[in-house]
């Protein structure tokens, strides 16, 4: 959703950007200017990549993580086939922010499954700013922003009816998918209603099936607009999207041998925004927008024959926020705007055991809590040169109130014996006190981008970055009998300061972008190996969420393209982070390996493009003693083909074999339990596709 508009001229300089040739980059994979739906209509020059439409078609994913992992910094994390998430140089999904259409989607992070409630066939484009997103988007963007941006149709000068579907399939966990979306516009409104349904059983690997990992999911979505005199705006969407019996082989929150399934994951959006352009001579464009987003969880874990759990929580984000762009001249500008959320979070679990009478007890992972936001901030861009300078500088203050009821350890307990209910005694210890904590914050960032000629292009970026402690990371009480995730109502902030400098040189058939990167972090929450009294005094090894005095973390991404000959081009990335607690001189948790990607293209007369594609990572740090060090190369083959027309309707193909040689691997992040732990083997997937 273009709540506002961040134009980043991020890849190409001038030169690349002219009409497209056989002998050109342009033509096979546009590396020109990204323009990313973002927050703000000024030009900033920040680390972004962005996922398009034709990666999202021709790769053959089944989950947005497994798209991104391709982009050079971030690094697929894996609780099942259904249920995955990323990790952005070094930092996991609780310091990332994630957003639909510009909207908040805010939910537990201790079973990944977030990232998995997006249809990528009603996605046009998933933007990523890289490193601290704090003075865009506030607290939660500490470590970078991933925002998931939808296909809307286009206004038409006479009433226009199109429509698209898909079907296809994968064999690696006999996946059938199929997505419509139809569409009708006339010259000052248009409504386009889409949907998608998945069905995949186990997938294989190569030592066989792995169990408990199938999943069904749905969605639809209906988008609208209406215009007046060119001028004004509104916009309006709902989404819905259900996953069911979404297996979770892997979780950290579970034991070895627990069978975890998702019975049902749900979210729901609605939002409406308003558009004034051309307001004035001043005010070139006013935005006014409010949305409210619901995710309701619902977690089966059975942990052996006489117990299960069932964990549940309902998550409700509403908020809205106004922005103006002033234009006083071709050489400065400023956005101003306010934004203010509040987030309702209510989780429960009922613990059932059958060894003798069925005993029923109702707990708390975390307390009823609700986390409130209200900032206002400012971007200014001067241009100094037209031709080789440029400065953003930006501010946001932000109030952030968080509260919460008292959490109790049970809340009720009954056994049914022969049909009978009986009220039992329950365990009414205290875990959080009901509390109120109020802080405030502020984010800044200045970037200067220098380019000294056509081909070259600088930029150096510096920000400082804040993130209050999310309810999870300040209540939780995960006892899924496996090892005890404890909160800490006591956590700090975490604050930030970021730099990065880029680097890229561009020509019609040769492309190489760099960044080099350092974060120094205070007060980092991280969860630590430690320990948690129960009532009655006995002390258990728990995972405590707790403050790193002082963390540092640098790193470097590299991506290069090749046109060494017509229709044939080499593409590779390459991505590093390092990082460690400055204190104790431990690494950080949660770091990803040296990993990148080789790829060489074949393009046919823009008849057919043919991909054969190498992903590897390598473990750099010394493994610990008797664990082998971390490291694997896994071969795909892609190709998708032009549009076809038959009749009234165009048709093309996309598909491919990923994991072609079978290979036996492990991803990093996986949290996958029992004996085979391997990502899915070879996969053979074919798409149609079709227009009108």
């Amino acid at each position: 959703m273009p709540a506002l508009l961040i134009a980043l001229s991020m890849l190409v300089p001038a030169q690349a950007r002219v009409k497209s040739t056989p002998d050109s980059l342009t033509v096979v994979k546009q590396l020109s200017e990204i323009t990313v739906s973002g927050i703000l209509n000024s030009k900033l020059n920040l680390p972004v990549e962005m996922v398009t439409t034709r990666d999202i078609e021709t790769k053959g994913m089944a989950s947005p993580a497994e798209l991104l992992h391709q982009v050079p910094g971030l690094t697929m994390t894996r609780d099942g086939a259904w249920a995955t998430s990323v990790n952005l140089r070094g930092f996991s999904e609780a310091k990332l922010l994630f957003l639909s259409d510009g909207d908040r989607i805010q939910t537990a992070t201790d079973i990944a499954g977030a990232l998995s409630v997006f249809d990528l066939s009603s996605t046009e484009r998933i933007e990523i700013v890289k490193g601290a997103g704090s003075v865009l988007f506030g607290t939660g963007a500490l470590g970078g922003v991933v925002n998931f941006v939808s296909k809307r149709p286009a206004y038409a000068e006479s009433r226009r009816v199109a429509g698209n579907a898909g079907v296809g399939f994968q064999t690696v966990n006999s996946l059938m998918h199929g997505n419509a979306a139809v569409s009708v516009a006339e010259d000052n409104w248009y409504l386009q209603l889409d949907g998608a349904l998945r069905k995949a059983q186990n997938y294989a690997t190569p030592q066989g099936p792995m169990a408990n990992s199938q999943f069904n999911d749905a969605n639809f979505a209906l988008r609208g607009a209406m215009r007046y005199d060119d001028d004004q705006e509104l916009l309006v969407s709902y989404q819905h999207y259900e996953a069911r019996n979404a297996g979770l082989p892997g979780g950290a929150a579970f034991p070895p041998a627990a069978t975890a399934r998702y019975l049902g994951f749900v979210r729901n959006q609605l939002s409406g925004e308003y558009v004034f352009t051309d307001l004035s001579d001043l005010i070139s464009e006013l935005r006014f927008k409010a949305y409210t987003q619901n995710l309701t969880r619902e977690v089966e874990n059975v942990v052996n024959p006489t117990t299960a759990i069932f964990p549940g929580s309902v998550n409700r984000t509403s908020g809205g926020r106004a922005t103006a762009d002033l234009y006083f001249n071709d050489y400065h500008t400023l956005t101003v705007g306010t934004e203010g959320w509040v987030r309702d979070q209510a989780t429960t679990r009922i613990r059932i055991t059958t060894a003798g009478d069925t005993i029923f007890t109702a707990e708390q992972p975390t307390p009823r809590a609700s986390m409130a936001n209200a900032g206002v901030f400012g971007q200014y861009r001067w241009v100094v040169d037209p031709n080789r300078w440029n400065i953003n500088s930006g501010v946001r203050i932000d109030y952030i109130r968080t509260e919460n009821d008292t959490a109790f350890k049970e809340v009720y307990k009954y056994k049914l014996s022969k049909g009978e209910r009986t009220t039992l005694p329950h365990n009414k210890t205290i875990l959080f006190a009901d509390r109120t904590t109020r802080e405030l914050a502020y984010a800044a960032h200045v970037d200067v981008e220098f380019i000294p000629t056509r081909a070259h292009r600088f930029v150096w970026s510096m920000a400082n970055a804040y993130r209050a402690a999310s309810m999870e990371e300040r209540f939780k009480y995960i006892d899924q009998q496996g090892i005890l995730r404890v909160g800490n109502p006591d956590l700090r902030p975490e604050k930030g300061l970021f730099a990065n400098l880029g680097y890229s040189f561009s020509m019609p058939r040769f492309y190489l972008k760099t960044d080099v990167f350092t974060n120094y972090l205070f007060d980092m929450i991280a969860e630590t190996m430690g320990s948690y009294t129960l009532t009655g005094g006995q002390v258990v090894p728990a995972w405590v969420n707790t403050n790193v005095d002082k963390a540092m973390y640098y790193g470097a991404e590299l991506e290069l393209k090749w046109l060494f000959a017509t229709g044939f081009d080499v593409e590779t990335s390459l991505a590093y982070v390092y990082a460690e607690d400055r204190s104790t001189g431990l690494l950080m948790p949660w770091l990803p390996p040296l990993n990148g990607i080789v790829k060489l293209n074949y393009h046919l007369a823009r008849k057919l493009n043919s991909s054969l594609m190498v992903e590897w990572e390598y473990q750099t740090a010394e493994p610990a003693p008797g664990v082998d060090r971390h490291r694997y190369a896994v071969v795909n083959w892609l190709f998708d083909t032009a549009p076809r027309s038959l009749g009234s309707v165009d048709i093309r193909f996309t598909g491919g074999v990923r994991n072609l040689l079978n290979t036996e691997y492990k991803a990093w992040f996986s949290t996958l339990r029992g004996v085979n732990r391997l990502e899915p083997g070879r996969n053979i997937y074919l798409q149609a596709l079709l227009s009108f």
